[in-house]
């Protein structure tokens, strides 16, 4: 009875937020102003989940581990206590509980699976709008590059050597260190292979 008391009430909830939002539409079109908007309908969303919990880190194996016996023990318990009357005067289990537990993951799944799709869609739309600009980034530091070295280029060759840091520092690119018996062949000190490696990469992944 509880549960479905609570249920009526959620329901009721969505409908008084879709006619009264909470969260005002963005006063303009800047990605900024759309971004705190749909933070704010996330909000909402979170607030419509019936009994919602914040990730617990501490306590989510004990959760997983349980919960991993609900689909496929659950219903055989359920058939158990409610055909044997002696199982379920010991009032272990919670049959109607049980039954609402069972609904509320087959439902929420759904939700979670959706809301699991338009994370990886937002987070593929991010990528891809930085990945315009990286793109441009890399091919212009390639000519940077082979600008600097001529004589016109003196100008932008302070500007390259931050060019240069902030590549190998995405790139997290360490070189192996050799033993001191043995000379390092063929470091030239010059990173172009690091820039052709990156631009030959994006590239073959636009084609």
């Amino acid at each position: 009875m509880r549960e479905r008391e609570e249920s009526s009430n959620v329901q009721a909830q969505t409908a008084s937020n879709r006619d009264d939002p909470a969260t005002p539409a963005p006063a303009d079109g800047s990605v900024e102003a759309i971004a705190d908007y749909l933070i704010g309908l996330i909000d909402q969303i979170e607030g419509l989940v019936p009994n919602f919990q914040p990730y617990d880190a501490n306590d989510v194996r004990r959760v997983a581990a349980a919960a991993r016996f609900a689909k496929e023990l659950v219903p055989q318990i359920i058939t158990s206590v409610t055909a044997y009357d002696p199982a379920a005067e010991v009032k272990i289990f919670d049959v109607e509980g049980a039954r609402e537990a069972l609904r509320f993951g087959t439902a929420m799944t759904r939700f979670a699976q959706r809301l699991s799709a338009l994370l990886d869609g937002v987070q593929f739309t991010i990528d891809s709008e930085l990945a315009k600009a990286g793109t441009q980034a890399l091919a212009t530091y390639a000519w940077a590059k082979q600008h600097a070295k001529s004589p016109d280029g003196v100008g932008l060759r302070p500007y390259v050597g931050g060019m240069s840091r902030a590549i190998k520092k995405t790139m997290n690119r360490r070189e192996p260190v050799a033993p001191k018996s043995e000379p390092v062949v063929g470091k030239t000190g010059d990173d172009d292979d690091v820039t052709e490696e990156v631009i030959d990469a994006v590239n073959d992944a636009a084609e």
